[in-house]
């Protein structure tokens, strides 16, 4: 078993390989803080989305890649937790943080939810249920015009640093960086070896006294926590929140995200959130075209090197 060598109480140590990938990925977050001296605007704001993906796809990571639970539904807590905020923001007028604590504490308690409805189920099972919840949501959203701004969406509330494309640059980059770190240190302590070992042998986890119920709910609960606050992030940047929000294009990204960079491997999802959200945001003007380039790079990575970027360049180091 993974922790059989480690037991369950404390932390996993801080041994030097875990200090230099924490260092590394500081070292690479705040290296950005000289960006709004050297770019335009353009590129700050594309710099700026894909740090919210960022978030995105390592929440998505630590539930997928870790604990083995494929869903297809995480764009419900990254678009819920946007209309959430949104609305509060747009109707009763509450300042943005305000704002932000309620939407996050609605997406814990749906992502409690749909963690405790789907937690008897595996693999493709698991993934159709999760596509579920998203689209239930979408037809709330398009026959409630009145309230949630139907097929329209809602626009007109706060935006994050009131516009700032500068502040809105440094605080999405210091969210990512203190969100990237967390996750990271939640995939290398006892957390993260006990969701490997559910999710490589659940009946053995529970034979030596895993409560697996209890680790593959809290999974999904903190991953859709990370998932949204990206989703608030990203609404308050762009100033609207609509059904694309939720639409599966959403729940779709972090997967391919996760597959490129490679799965159990937060640093991969970073690596590939840059990438694909790059590309997403080109590729924009081309729906169809996209989905296709989406689905060859699936099927390349699943085929040719199905541990994904990371694993191509462990195997190129040995």
């Amino acid at each position: 078993m993974i922790v059989a060598s480690r037991g369950f109480a404390g932390h996993a140590p801080m041994d030097s390989r875990s200090s230099r990938i924490y260092a590394m990925t500081a070292a690479f977050f705040l290296l950005q803080t000289t960006l709004p001296l050297l770019a335009d605007e353009w590129t700050l704001q594309i710099i700026i989305f894909t740090n919210v993906f960022v978030i995105f796809a390592a929440s998505y990571d630590l539930l997928a890649g870790y604990a083995g639970l494929i869903s297809f539904g995480h764009s419900l807590f990254f678009g819920g937790a946007g209309y959430v905020s949104g609305l509060l923001s747009l109707h009763l007028g509450w300042p943005l943080l305000a704002c932000l604590i309620p939407a996050w504490i609605t997406a814990l308690i749906a992502a409690l939810g749909v963690g405790y409805i789907s937690l008897r189920l595996k693999g493709p099972y698991l993934a159709v249920v999760t596509l579920v919840f998203p689209l239930v949501l979408a037809n709330i959203v398009h026959l409630s015009p009145q309230y949630l701004g139907g097929d329209d969406g809602i626009a007109g509330f706060d935006l994050l640093a009131n516009g700032s494309l500068r502040i809105q640059f440094y605080i999405v980059l210091f969210v990512t960086l203190v969100a990237t770190l967390a996750v990271l240190r939640l995939a290398r302590s006892d957390f993260g070896l006990i969701l490997q070992t559910v999710r490589e042998d659940e009946m053995g986890a529970e034979s030596i006294g895993i409560n697996t119920t209890k680790y593959k709910v809290l999974a999904f609960v903190i991953s859709g926590g990370f998932a949204a606050l990206a989703g608030t992030l990203f609404t308050h940047i762009i100033g609207s929140v609509g059904p694309t929000t939720i639409s599966l294009h959403y729940s779709i990204l972090p997967v391919i995200m996760m597959v490129f960079g490679g799965a159990s491997s937060i640093i991969g999802s970073v690596i590939g959130a840059y990438v694909i959200t790059f590309l997403d945001l080109y590729l924009q003007a081309l729906p169809y075209v996209r989905v296709l380039i989406y689905a060859t790079i699936i099927i390349t990575v699943l085929r040719f090197f199905p541990s994904g970027l990371m694993g191509l360049l462990k195997k190129i180091r040995r």
